[in-house]
């Protein structure tokens, strides 16, 4: 598309063009295109739609480039376009499950309820799987500049976890109380969640205590 004087508009239709699309790879736009934030929205938004899980999980994970890497006038992109864009170059099997992670904070199980509990194993494979985008690396603009794709420590990443476990298995308690594997779920979710419960309150506790001793030095040095 070089030589082609792109603006708001056309960087619309090529949003709306990309979504589901899975093969183009590679999008070479003219260095002198006149895209205001407008446009790169709606070109974002065709890379990571947030506006339901599904729309996430159905956006581009497939587009890498959208410059000739050689142009060394090619504009720099927002954060978020570069971000995915990278995503989806070099963890593409990642990709998806890194955006809807990243975009929605609260996983909603309602929609699989209907499903029934045959639903369940394939939400906790799920997230066995998205497990690797708490660890994966990226490279902003600088090289010498890193961050972790999904910033959230691993205690925080099993807590989202058994809340969406916990959300399903108590969305349906009926089918629950009939199936002998459906308990021994529920009372393990129930299990952890106790567990990382007690864990924070000890760890608050701890700080709590920290705050204390501070301040009884912070008393004791101005006492002198």
């Amino acid at each position: 598309l070089q030589g082609i004087p792109i603006e708001d508009d056309g960087m619309e239709v090529l949003g709306q063009g990309l979504v589901g699309n899975q093969s183009l790879r590679s999008l070479y736009l003219d260095d002198g295109i006149t895209v205001t934030s407008a446009g790169w929205v709606a070109f974002s938004t065709a890379l990571c739609d947030t506006s339901s899980v599904n729309s996430t999980y159905l956006s581009n994970h497939t587009i890498c480039d959208i410059w000739n890497e050689d142009d060394e006038d090619r504009p720099i992109p927002p954060q978020d376009i570069s971000l995915h864009l990278q995503l989806n170059r070099e963890n593409p099997q990642h990709a998806a499950r890194c955006k809807i992670l990243m975009s929605h904070k609260h996983l909603d199980m309602a929609p699989l309820l209907h499903w029934g509990l045959k639903c369940l194993p394939l939400a906790v494979a799920w997230f066995e799987r998205s497990k690797p985008c708490t660890t994966l690396i990226i490279y902003d603009e600088d090289p010498d500049l890193r961050r972790r794709v999904l910033d959230e420590s691993d205690e925080a990443f099993e807590s989202r976890e058994l809340t969406a476990m916990y959300e399903f298995v108590r969305g349906m308690p009926m089918e629950v109380m009939k199936s002998r594997s459906g308990l021994a779920v529920a009372a393990a979710y129930d299990k952890k969640i106790s567990r990382i419960e007690e864990e924070n309150k000890i760890a608050l506790e701890r700080r709590d205590r920290k705050i204390e001793q501070l301040e009884e030095e912070i008393m004791r040095l101005r006492g002198l």
